[in-house]
């Protein structure tokens, strides 16, 4: 298939798919002329979602800029919303548990953020005892996790989107490698990673080790988060070089969002925007103890509300920062 046949596909299935949910199996089947197929449900990590998002907002815009003429003014997709957009972004385990979550914003200067909320994170709901973020959904349904994270962070997210956690070591391949930094060798039979110490690109499995890892990390949980973070970073570094195909490759089949969510129209604020602010929230306690329910990790909503207000704020990540 070549590139202009290719382009033109992308633009009828997105046209198409604009005014409802997105899957993006559909979008890869109808570019392979192929039966859309079942996938198991294996759901995973919050980053990878951002990462999907991130292609979208990436590599869809630069399609429509590459070379062939855009459309008739009828045939153009809807604009993006105005105003904010929110996303909550994660992912779930074989047992279906919420295993990591990050809330993504567009603001209304076209600033994108991106806060991670530890699954550990103990939480307090209206009704009921305190119980683990990771676990709100399992217990509950989606819309109060939802509520959870409005009571955390005092953003309730508009849209949530989750991923399949195979697509960190398809996304590292399909862009090439993610250049990342470790302060001391990585080793961990559980995670399925052996790299050393240093500046080095990872690629299929050594990058999906490098962001399941959190055995032998001296912050357990919090070391992965910010592995995500970094990874998701050197993914987004590496879109404009990337091949088209692969990509729509490497995230179809993975994603599954809201109703509402218009993954074109979020694709435009994410396309134009000045700025990537990266973080995490701040923690009392990575390991307190709660009776009953073990090792948690305590945070103060006020504290939450008032980093998640102002990480747009914080200068954007530059280069490669050395992790653990």
């Amino acid at each position: 298939m070549n590139q202009d046949r290719t382009e033109q596909l992308i633009r009828d299935v997105f046209a198409d798919q604009a005014a409802r949910a997105v899957d993006g199996r559909d979008v890869l089947d109808t570019l392979r002329g192929e039966p859309r197929r079942r996938y198991g449900v294996v759901l995973a990590t919050a980053a990878v979602a951002v990462v999907v998002v991130a292609v979208a907002a990436f590599v869809v815009p630069e399609v429509f800029r590459r070379g062939s003429p855009p459309p008739p003014v009828a045939e153009q997709p809807r604009p993006a919303a105005a105003g904010p957009t929110s996303v909550l972004v994660g992912g779930l385990d074989a047992e279906g548990r919420t295993d990591t979550l990050a809330l993504a914003q567009v603001h209304e200067d076209g600033a994108v953020s991106l806060v991670s909320l530890p699954r550990d994170s103990w939480v307090h709901l209206p009704e009921g005892p305190p119980l683990r973020i990771s676990q709100v959904r399992m217990f509950f349904d989606t819309d109060k996790l939802l509520d959870v994270v409005r009571d955390l962070t005092g953003v309730r997210p508009e849209h949530y989107a989750f991923v399949d956690m195979a697509a960190f070591a398809d996304l590292a391949d399909a862009v090439g490698g993610v250049r990342v930094c470790l302060n001391a060798p990585a080793e961990d039979p559980f995670a399925g990673v052996d790299l050393p110490a240093g500046e080095q690109v990872v690629t299929g499995d050594a990058a999906l080790g490098f962001v399941r890892q959190r055995h032998g990390l001296p912050n357990g949980d919090l070391d992965r988060v910010r592995r995500a973070q970094v990874f998701l970073q050197g993914v987004v570094a590496k879109l404009g070089d990337a091949d088209l195909t692969e990509l729509i490759d490497a995230v179809a089949g993975r994603l599954q969002s809201d109703s509402g969510l218009d993954l074109l129209g979020l694709a435009g604020q994410l396309a134009a925007a000045p700025s990537l602010h990266v973080g995490t929230i701040p923690v009392i306690d990575g390991a307190h103890e709660v009776p009953g329910a073990g090792s948690v990790v305590a945070v103060d909503p006020a504290e939450v509300t008032s980093f998640v207000a102002g990480l747009q704020g914080t200068p954007p990540s530059d280069g490669v920062p050395c992790i653990n």
